[in-house]
């Protein structure tokens, strides 16, 4: 797993960190923290009863306080969310950094490949239930991951030009595919409702514990968070539990995901090295 993201100073991580234990009322020694380096915008420290996530740049700072407003209005729910556990330490005009320790929640990532049907579905109808109106104030766009406003120009105009020849007609028709779904009912949805973001508990009889990492969730079509189920626990999985349009949707912006990944290297302005990377997995896919 690559993890060779931009990131502060080991010196200014554990001094935002250290603090924002403090101020959770969480006493863990240096030698205890456990640093999860995976996340693109944020990396975490979990210690104790609390994890920190730290933005690692000052975009994914303002976009992670917004995010934390959203979690903390969130009604309740059949499974938990990570809520403040203290005020984030704001060190922006400083440093750059932002440090906001949450409640740090139990389960582990599903195995990826497998998934109880109905535990999917009663993630996917919890969402659908949350009303809307009360949270329109802290929702990302529904792009916000591959540029937000920009993040369809980007993706058409910037992406798949930078694709080698061979790739670009394949990429196109997942583009234009993507961007010609019709518009349905919008609900909450997550963004990346897969892998890490949602913790599982109960062994052989697992059910959804919590879900994390909601910088992405947005009011926008539920084929989006179907995709990202279908893709972490496969497509038989979601089959027997959404109708086959939403299905069909859902593959659709599946399609687009390594464009999604190139456009959120280009808006971000990521190191060459990065979007690089992004373009030969890209390459790979839609040259095949």
């Amino acid at each position: 797993m690559y993890t060779g993201f931009i990131t502060p100073a080991d010196d200014v991580v554990d001094d935002v960190v250290a603090r924002a234990l403090r101020a959770a009322g969480e006493s863990v020694p240096r030698d205890d923290w456990q640093r999860v380096e995976h996340g693109s915008a944020n990396l975490v420290v979990l210690a104790g009863h609390v994890a920190v996530r730290v933005a690692r740049t000052a975009e994914a700072a303002s976009e992670a306080l917004r995010a934390q407003r959203l979690i903390d209005v969130l009604p309740p729910l059949p499974f938990a969310v990570p809520r403040s556990a203290a005020a984030a330490i704001d060190d922006g005009a400083a440093t750059g950094v932002v440090a906001i320790a949450q409640e740090r929640l139990d389960g582990e990532p599903h195995p990826s490949g497998s998934g109880d049907p109905r535990e999917l579905r009663r993630l996917l109808d919890a969402l659908r239930e949350v009303d809307l109106a009360r949270l329109q104030a802290h929702l990302a766009h529904r792009h916000a991951f591959f540029g937000g406003a920009e993040g369809l120009r980007i993706m058409n105009d910037e992406a798949i030009a930078m694709l080698a020849p061979g790739a670009r007609e394949n990429a196109r028709r997942a583009a234009e595919a993507f961007v010609g779904l019709a518009s349905h009912r919008d609900v909450l949805t997550h963004g990346d409702l897969a892998g890490s973001n949602v913790l599982w508990t109960g062994g052989v009889a697992s059910t959804v514990a919590g879900v994390i990492d909601w910088d992405l969730a947005a009011a926008d079509d539920e084929a989006k968070d179907v995709a990202a189920l279908a893709t972490w626990h496969g497509w038989d999985a979601v089959a027997a539990i959404v109708p086959p349009e939403v299905a069909h949707r859902a593959r659709l912006v599946a399609a687009t995901y390594p464009l999604q990944l190139l456009g959120f290297a280009i808006a971000g302005g990521r190191p060459a090295a990065e979007i690089q990377r992004a373009v030969a997995r890209a390459n790979d896919t839609y040259g095949s």
